[in-house]
């Protein structure tokens, strides 16, 4: 059923309410929208819906920053009006943006209060490691989708901080950067995850031979290539992946 109600035009902003859950707002994408407007004028409409906390007014589930443009041009906000409108369905929209990033579902997660979220929220700040990267540590797989629709679960906490670990000791002790690359760490994980992979074997192994553990172009030669680390010089090969 649709869910419409009606279409309005507006020059008073301040009628619109900007719901804590979206993604802050990106200066770039005004600037970019002030220079559309400008070429073409006005073509489309913002979507709102009737704001439960604030009587009389809507909050912005789709267009915040069609509104500060606006605004800045002093010309009216065209605005379409749905009703019951869930943040659920919120999301839904907004996953289907391209400009909105792992982050701002992120945020939405953390406003939401949702247990998981706040805690590779947590873990992001303190740690600086890519959030791609985060959540297939502490989920145990690539979850990008599951993460975007407010489902994911931190189902690894002990695997994701023990990569954590181990990718800080191959930083701290050897300077390898690419160790908090996105790719490296799911490299890293295939490898944690065969069960067969000694810590202080491979931090012993990168003691002689570190200039080995270079920049691979995907996680699959990541896992090879710290496999080929591993076994440098012993006998006692252990298998990661086939090649």
């Amino acid at each position: 059923m649709s869910k419409y109600i009606k279409t309005g035009e507006t020059t008073d902003y301040s009628l619109f309410v900007i719901p804590k859950h979206q993604r802050d707002e990106n200066e770039g994408n005004v600037k970019g929208i002030v220079k559309s407007i400008k070429e073409v004028g006005v073509i489309s409409a913002i979507s709102v819906t009737p704001s439960i906390e604030y009587e009389g007014k809507y909050e912005v589930y789709d267009g915040q920053h069609v509104i500060t443009a606006s605004k800045r041009l002093g010309l009216p906000v065209v605005y379409n009006v749905f009703k019951d409108v869930s943040k659920r369905a919120m999301v839904l929209v907004n996953n289907k943006s391209r400009n909105w990033k792992l982050d701002d579902y992120l945020k939405w997660g953390v406003t939401d209060d949702i247990a998981d979220y706040c805690f590779l929220d947590k873990v992001y700040k303190e740690e600086k490691i890519p959030l791609t990267a985060l959540i297939m540590m502490y989920g145990g797989f690539y979850a990008n989708k599951s993460f975007k629709e407010l489902n994911w679960k931190s189902l690894t906490v002990e695997r994701g901080n023990n990569i954590l670990r181990y990718v800080k000791d191959f930083e701290k002790t050897y300077n390898i950067k690419q160790s908090r690359y996105a790719r490296f760490i799911w490299g890293l994980g295939a490898v944690v995850d065969t069960g067969k992979y000694d810590h202080e074997r491979m931090m012993m192994q990168l003691s002689k031979c570190s200039r080995l553990l270079t920049k691979q172009a995907n996680p699959k030669g990541y896992t090879e290539n710290i496999q080929d680390v591993y076994n440098y010089g012993l006998s006692n090969k252990v298998q990661f992946t086939q090649k």
